[in-house]
Parts: structure tokens; C-alpha cells; sequence
């Protein structure tokens, strides 16, 4: 089993308030949410599947892992 990535839970646990529980997010919850205007940089930098992202994989890339 790896080792969590400092600040993983601490992203999640911002990411599901922002969110207010869920846990999938779209492009433009990933632009709001990390404050980036291009939706293109946002889908560049992160791993959507079918334009959706998991809270966990988001907050995940956050900390330092792959999305």
C-alpha cells in the first residue's frame, strides 16, 4: 500500500465543502474551484474522464500525485 501524499486529506476535505459532498466534479467546478480561467490549461493539467474528475484524484494532483 503507498504512502498518502502530504495535504491530500486537507484537499478533500476543501474540495467536498466546495462541492457540498460530491464527489465528481466537472471542468468548470475544477476552474472555479482552483481558480484558473481556461478551462483548456484546467483539462491540460488535469485527468478528466468523459469531462468529469473524482473529488479524490483532484485532490490527489493537488498534492503532488498523478490526477
Amino acid at each position: 500500500m503507498g504512502r498518502e501524499y502530504d495535504g491530500y486529506r486537507d484537499n478533500l476535505a476543501s474540495i467536498l465543502e466546495f462541492t457540498g459532498g460530491a464527489h465528481t466534479l466537472n471542468i468548470t467546478d475544477v476552474c472555479r474551484y482552483t481558480g484558473i480561467s481556461k478551462r483548456e490549461t484546467v483539462k491540460r493539467h488535469y485527468n478528466f474522464s468523459r469531462g468529469r474528475i473524482t473529488a479524490e484524484a483532484l485532490a490527489r494532483a493537488l498534492a503532488g500525485g498523478q490526477a
